[in-house]
């Protein structure tokens, strides 16, 4: 088939989103790429806490993490890095299985002697990565080896003192190109909206809404 034929097809070549540049923008930098990403398992929803898609492609020039795609307010999607290509956009992922309550006797006892161990969380938090990298997904959460990340321009409006706050909603050009780009992937990679896409406050060491309401919007609108 022709790519021209059908404006609805979703092409990748060389790991870049071909044939909607009316919808994505290439703007590739490549010091967030990290080598390849062979299987894509999940996709995982960031909020920049930055008010401009501007202010979060300066700072990803100057960085080593980023993610795959940006969704401006505006509503402009950007491909900031390859799909082919791994992104550090996961941080210290938490362990599933506690989270929901389905551990092994020996992973509880093997998570439970790292959290009340010795050492700074920081440490801790970074063995039980580890300790989860061991696993194959869907037993562990979505890790950079698997996961295509995207990040949607927005405030964090909660307090400093505080990860329980809110972001600031979608626009309505954001929630359309934000359905879209989801809508598409998981079309492209046989992914599940109810399985395989993540809030990634939900499941890293992160701001605990970070992605929460806007991936909430997304099951809501999804068709």
């Amino acid at each position: 088939m022709n790519l021209k034929e059908d404006e609805n097809v979703f092409s990748v070549l060389n790991g870049e989103v071909k044939n909607h540049p009316d919808k994505v923008e290439l703007k590739i930098i490549s010091n967030i790429e990290h080598g390849a990403l062979s299987k894509v398992n999940s996709i995982v929803v960031h909020r920049t806490a930055a008010s401009t898609a501007q202010s979060t492609l300066n700072a990803w020039k100057t960085k080593k993490s980023g993610a795959h795609f940006l969704i401006d307010k505006n509503g402009k999607i950007y491909q900031t890095a390859r799909l082919d290509k791994k992104c550090w956009h996961m941080g210290y992922v938490v362990s599933r299985c506690r989270l929901e309550a389905s551990c092994t006797e020996e992973d509880t006892k093997i998570i439970k002697g790292i959290l009340h161990g010795s050492g700074r969380w920081s440490e801790k938090f970074k063995k039980v990565l580890q300790h989860e990298r061991k696993k194959d997904y869907p037993d562990r959460y979505p890790m950079n080896s698997d996961s295509i990340g995207i990040e949607i321009v927005g405030l964090y409006l909660g307090s400093s003192t505080s990860d329980k706050g809110l972001f600031e909603e979608l626009t309505t050009d954001q929630a359309s190109s934000f359905l879209w780009l989801v809508t598409k992937l998981l079309e492209y990679y046989k992914l599940s909206l109810s399985d395989d896409v993540y809030a990634h406050g939900a499941v890293a060491r992160k701001k605990i809404n970070e992605g929460s309401t806007a991936l909430d919007w997304l099951k809501e609108n999804y068709k």
